[in-house]
């Protein structure tokens, strides 16, 4: 038996091939009562569109890939989350991919959405890439510097980081260490450490500072090296949630009060209940973040010029029980 084609529906429907096409396409310009008319056709001839073949001659895939490096991490698993919403607002699919601290995992991702696997990527990555490997793709970038042509979401690490050690200067803190996992590419994130050493010079301050490059899932070491190197503070600013996490714990199993002998203040805040304290945070607004990712690929995607290269969004402060 015959399928019905878009031919049989502009029959029915008394309006040309054309016509069809932009009411399947949602266009604005056609009338109501032609698009009533067409939609009629469509029901009475159960007349089903051939994506396929749409997204062929488009030359799209309607996927969007989302490049992390692992999925088990409190910040990226509230990313993909909101990310698979937005996308779906504008009819597009996710494809996750983690890196899984494997420099050659994420060059073949791209290769795959240069074969138009996906028609774009949010990337987000822990190692320095060339420019020329971006080139021809639609990429938008979380944090990382990736190329000068690459558009750059973030939150307000150095604006929102001074905040935070202000807070902890007004509790009474004397001696504030600084916590992080150091990115091993030139990203935003590195702005944290800067606002820290900064502050800490502006009041006179000894900095007390343990950031190093760790792969995620081995973030203890750096606390074992906070508690080793410096074991009177009494206070730490912690660059994200999962070494807060750790951190607390470990204070815990160290009879380390908090705050009463030492206050924590994180970045983040994604883990900020970790089951027995609610951590105090600058919270970065992840939906708004995941928000400005999709819109500014869609944009590239499309070949639009108007797309911001530098998308930065104020964190929260969020008060907790490890501070005062």
């Amino acid at each position: 038996m015959r399928s019905t084609t878009i031919k049989d529906v502009a029959k029915r429907s008394g309006v040309g091939i054309g016509t069809v096409s932009r009411v399947l396409n949602n266009d604005p310009k056609v009338s109501e009562k032609t698009r009533k008319k067409v939609k009629s056709a469509i029901e009475e001839l159960n007349y089903v569109p051939n994506v396929i073949g749409k997204k062929l001659s488009q030359n799209r895939s309607n996927v969007i890939a989302v490049v992390v490096p692992v999925i088990d991490h409190p910040f990226f698993a509230s990313l993909i989350a909101k990310l698979e919403l937005e996308a779906d607002k504008h009819h597009y699919s996710l494809l996750v991919a983690t890196s899984q601290h494997r420099i050659e995992k994420e060059r073949e991702i791209l290769n795959r959405i240069a074969q138009n696997e996906a028609d774009g990527a949010i990337f987000v990555t822990h190692y320095e890439h060339e420019e020329k490997e971006f080139e021809n793709l639609a990429i938008v970038s979380i944090d990382r510097h990736l190329g000068s042509s690459i558009p750059i979401v973030t939150s307000n690490n150095y604006e929102a980081t001074k905040q935070g050690i202000e807070y902890l200067l007004d509790k009474g803190a004397k001696k504030i260490a600084y916590l992080g996992s150091k990115p091993s590419s030139v990203s935003e994130v590195s702005f944290r450490e800067k606002a820290y050493l900064d502050m800490m010079k502006e009041n006179n301050l000894e900095p007390l500072v343990i950031n190093e490059i760790v792969d995620h899932g081995e973030e203890k070491v750096l606390i074992d090296k906070l508690l080793r190197h410096y074991p009177n503070f009494d206070s730490v600013f912690v660059s994200n949630c999962t070494l807060a996490h750790i951190l607390l714990n470990e204070l815990r199993n160290k009879n380390i009060k908090v705050p009463e002998d030492v206050q924590v203040l994180s970045y983040d805040g994604e883990f900020a209940n970790n089951g027995y304290s609610k951590t105090t945070t600058l919270q970065q607004p992840i939906d708004l973040m995941a928000s400005k990712c999709v819109e500014s690929l869609i944009k590239l995607i499309n070949n639009e010029n108007n797309v911001d290269k530098l998308s930065v969004f104020d964190c929260q402060f969020v008060k907790g029980t490890t501070t005062y």
